[in-house]
């Protein structure tokens, strides 16, 4: 084989080489960015909104209805899912509520891994939250009364627009949050996937 040929057959290898590396560097994106594009969700994926970086809760005391004190501490090692709502539980509200009780219902044996808490802004009504807590057992509702109350569940507010469903974690952060209109199984399927990878909770 002459030089020329040599040196034509190396320069081809050459051009080989090169395009294989840039298939291994761009095709990883081109695929991230059509699964983008088409709104498809690997099995990894998570269907709640992260939230980077997360926000590390410093939370009150709160009461519930019936003035019984829920200590801060009761958050800690629980993974807990959150609603906020202005005065009462309206039609969507308890929509939600069910949900979120169908979803800790289909954990199993997960589900005393997770709590359902309901945090309420403004005035309620007794009656109404103790039927509440008839028809949906081990809901916990708790009312934000005094400044540092209020500030505190302006948090939630700030990370996400209002009626949002959101997960504290074991460690009191605030990491991930739902459309009011998050399917329940899409739910469910986050939950479990962190309670399968996680040591606390």
């Amino acid at each position: 084989m002459s030089n020329q040929n040599l040196a034509d057959v190396k320069a081809l290898k050459g051009k080989k080489m090169f395009l294989l590396l840039v298939l291994v560097f761009v095709l990883p994106f081109t695929i991230a960015l059509t699964l983008h594009l088409l709104d498809i969700r690997p099995s990894g994926k998570s269907f709640g909104n992260l939230i980077t970086p997360v926000v590390a809760l410093e939370i009150p005391a709160l009461d519930d209805a019936k003035g019984v004190r829920f200590p801060g501490e009761q958050w800690s090692k629980i993974w807990s899912i959150v609603m906020v709502a202005e005065a009462g539980c309206n039609e969507a509200c308890e929509q939600n509520v069910d949900k979120l009780n169908r979803v800790q219902r289909s954990l199993n044996k997960e589900k005393d891994r997770v709590q359902r808490i309901l945090v309420l802004k403004k005035g309620f009504d007794v009656k109404q939250i103790n039927q509440l807590q008839e028809k949906f057992p081990q809901l916990i509702v708790l009312i934000a009364k005094d400044a540092e109350q209020q500030q505190y569940v302006q948090t939630f507010e700030q990370v996400a627009v209002q009626d949002s469903i959101y997960l504290v974690d074991p460690l009191n952060n605030l990491m991930m949050h739902y459309p009011k209109d998050v399917e329940p199984k899409e739910l469910r399927h986050d939950i479990m996937r962190l309670l399968k990878n996680s040591w606390g909770g």
